[in-house]
């Protein structure tokens, strides 16, 4: 029986050996599965952590998020969208979004959404939400079609409010532009003609006072008379100049004929009608032009124009025994300028206005004192043009005023063999030529054929160009001629009469522009005189022309 017992035995250890292996299998088994179990709560985990964190920038998002269903309905929206459409959000799910659209503009949103199901990028679109509030807003909408088991759209909104306020006021900014630019261009053209107007009649006003001025034959009292008038309508004449020249300045339009200059000699020159004012006020005047290279490129009338207004600013608001300096030097390769005085001053915080035009720094001084305010608005604007800088300083009120003016030095030009000039004249020896005047204001054209006459001169008198042409080429020599006749004009008779062959002819103008002045001489004038005209100044025009024409 003993052997049935051993075999028992084994059996039954073999099954035990079984069962150990079986148990170890599954314990192994069990020890996989709760490792796949903790990495997937693990990944559940991860996964709420990633959905919540994305929900949150969803929510939090800058733009406004909206998903859609393939029909159109809202599935959710974020905080923005909500707040764009001024409901809760919650209150959006299952929205239609046309809804949220002005009608007219339903059919434009379905037909977007149609374009979105083929398109692999996002596709944009521009509608007005349903007024809120009054307001239609304008938004864009950027949709890209969402595959698979949740068809449908994830869709942006752009609030465009700003981006279209920016526009309209961009536009507003530009009618305004265009407004201004056209009312400076009438602005120009009105000083111009208010200009030409003034000047007209003043001409037979200024050219009486000049030619009696130094008439022998009138008594010295009342010559001393027409002095005054002439200084005084020689006064306003600069006003209606500063008019324009600070037009030109503020339009750019400022020229300057550049050339060799000296400015010792300007500053000579701009110092000598001042002299008897100063000594008549008491003033003391120095001059130290120390600048071993005194000269620049530039418009020697203009610089004087700029040195004469500086130092009649000097006078004007220093008191009786005070004193006024000028003063030149030169650092590295500038001159400098300098016009200085113990006058009034400037407060600091006026300092930066003082070049603005129509600026009055002096707001409390006597209406004696007081003037357009253009002056050092012309002085900066010509001395720019000169690629130079004016810079003003002043230690406060009533402790004085200081300038400086910077420009570039050149060499000094190379001395040149010429002959003395002489003041051209015409003697009462000499033939004089036969004029013929052609002006339409009847005042100035009466007081200047009456001049002449008293010259000597035989004169005609036409008042259109009509007349003019009727009048024989044979019976004048010289021609007057206004350049604003009232039918046609002084250029176009001008041209007519040089079809015939050369003429000598000097221009009268209201207009004294640089452009003027080139289209004057442009068609056949040989001289160009301003209005008001100096009748002084009209003879010596009229000499010069006959000396040159003999030549």
């Amino acid at each position: 029986m003993a052997q049935p017992d051993v075999e028992a035995s084994k059996d039954h250890a073999a099954e035990l050996e079984r069962l150990r292996r079986e148990n170890a299998d599954l314990r192994q088994v069990e020890d996989q599965l709760r490792c796949e179990v903790e990495q997937l709560l693990e990944a559940q985990r991860m996964f709420e952590e990633v959905r919540d964190l994305h929900a949150e920038r969803y929510d939090s998002a800058p733009v406004a998020w909206l998903t859609l269903s393939k029909h159109g309905e809202i599935r959710s929206a974020n905080r923005l969208a909500a707040e764009l459409f001024g409901v809760e959000p919650t209150r959006l799910l299952g929205v239609p979004l046309s809804t949220l659209v002005l009608p007219v503009q339903r059919r434009q949103l379905l037909d977007h959404l149609l374009s979105c199901r083929d398109a692999r990028e996002p596709v944009n679109c521009e509608l007005r939400l349903a007024e809120r509030h009054g307001e239609a807003r304008l938004v864009r909408l950027v949709t890209l079609r969402e595959g698979g088991q949740r068809d449908g759209y994830t869709c942006a909104v752009i609030d465009l409010r700003e981006l279209e306020e920016t526009m309209l006021e961009r536009d507003r900014l530009a009618v305004s532009e265009r407004e201004a630019r056209a009312a400076n261009i009438a602005k120009d053209q009105f000083i111009a003609m208010l200009s030409h107007e003034l000047r007209t009649p003043l001409t037979p006003v200024l050219a009486a006072a000049s030619a009696f001025s130094e008439a022998e034959d009138v008594p010295a009292d009342v010559r001393s008379a027409f002095s005054i008038v002439q200084r005084n309508v020689a006064v306003e004449v600069q006003l209606i100049d500063d008019l324009l020249d600070v037009a030109r300045i503020t339009n750019g339009k400022m020229h300057i004929d550049r050339e060799p200059v000296d400015v010792h000699a300007a500053v000579h020159e701009a110092l000598e009608p001042l002299v008897a004012e100063c000594a008549e006020k008491q003033l003391s005047l120095l001059r130290a032009c120390g600048a071993a290279r005194s000269w620049v490129a530039g418009d020697a009338r203009r610089l004087q124009q700029v040195l004469s207004n500086l130092m009649r600013n000097a006078i004007k608001f220093t008191p009786a025994g005070g004193q006024i300096e000028i003063r030149t030097w030169n650092h590295q390769q500038r001159l400098l300028i300098e016009v200085s005085d113990s006058g009034r001053g400037i407060d600091s915080d006026k300092l930066s206005r003082l070049f603005e035009p129509f600026e009055q720094v002096l707001d409390d001084s006597p209406s004696s004192l007081r003037g357009l305010g253009l002056g050092l608005a012309i002085c900066r604007g010509i001395i720019r043009e000169h690629g130079g800088n004016i810079i003003a300083s002043s230690p406060g009120r009533d402790r004085g005023a200081r300038f400086v003016i910077e420009l570039a030095a050149i060499d000094a030009p190379p001395p040149t063999q010429t002959r003395p000039s002489t003041q051209p004249s015409l003697s009462s020896s000499t033939a004089k030529p036969r004029l013929l005047l052609v002006e339409d204001h009847e005042d100035t054209a009466e007081i200047l054929a009456m001049l002449l006459r008293r010259e000597g001169f035989e004169v005609k008198v036409a008042h259109c160009v009509a007349d003019a042409l009727a009048i024989n080429r044979s019976e004048f020599d010289v021609l007057l001629s206004d350049v604003g006749l009232g039918e046609g004009n002084g250029l176009e008779l001008m041209r007519t009469l040089c079809l015939g062959g050369r003429i000598d002819a000097i221009a009268l103008s209201g207009y004294g522009t640089e452009a003027d002045i080139r289209a004057s001489k442009e068609a056949g004038f040989a001289e160009h005189v301003t209005k008001p005209v100096n009748f002084v100044e009209l003879i010596d025009a009229i000499a010069r022309l006959r000396r040159d024409s003999h030549r």
